[in-house]
């Protein structure tokens, strides 16, 4: 079957719209696999061609690393085939935004948040050699906190947590009691 006499999706207005409407704040929300990132890499590409942002500008995040690889290979490889599409001003955006496609913020949410910490170290009242925790030593962390929290809590307990003990909890990986229920609820927030 050819391309041109495929029936246009459902959503094709809804796409053609965060492809092309660039001066609209949109929030895109869909399930995995029906195309968040194409739409969303193919407005990155029409928004550098047109010269409404430099890639610098240009700000992208996602939840995991391995995401972030990826839509930083797929933005690269959309803006190559838009440059061979392209004449004149637009295609030398393209080129430029190819040249230092190094500069753009396509990261997870705590890569770009630690960026912007360390530009304005002193600003944000942290010391500019910081390192962002792994998940596992953050989760450790945590539970130290959670420890100590309720061991200081358990010396006078409030009635709010003496109901939150005599509960029966079992989370996710099959820990029970207060302490996990208070570890979930920490994680939660």
């Amino acid at each position: 079957m050819s391309a041109s006499s495929r029936t246009p999706l459902v959503d094709h207005e809804d796409r053609t719209r965060i492809r092309t409407h660039l001066d609209t704040t949109l929030v895109v929300e869909a399930a995995a696999g029906t195309g968040k990132t194409t739409e969303l890499v193919a407005r990155m590409v029409n928004t550098l061609a047109e010269g409404r942002a430099r890639i610098g500008e240009i700000v992208a995040v996602t939840f995991t690393e391995k995401a972030a690889g990826e839509l930083k290979l797929r933005l690269r490889e959309e803006i190559e085939h838009a440059r061979e599409q392209r004449l004149g001003e637009p295609r030398q955006r393209l080129e430029d935004a190819l040249a230092h496609l190094e500069d753009a913020h396509v990261s997870t949410i705590h890569g770009f948040c630690a960026d912007l910490l360390r530009e304005r170290p002193v600003e944000a009242d942290v010391d500019p050699r910081f390192e962002v925790l792994l998940e596992p030593v953050a989760n450790l962390m945590l539970d130290g906190v959670v420890d100590q929290w309720l061991q200081q809590t358990l010396e006078a307990p409030t009635e709010g947590v003496r109901r939150v003990l005599r509960r029966a909890y079992r989370d996710d990986d099959g820990e029970a009691g207060p302490r996990a229920a208070l570890r979930r609820a920490v994680r939660a927030l």
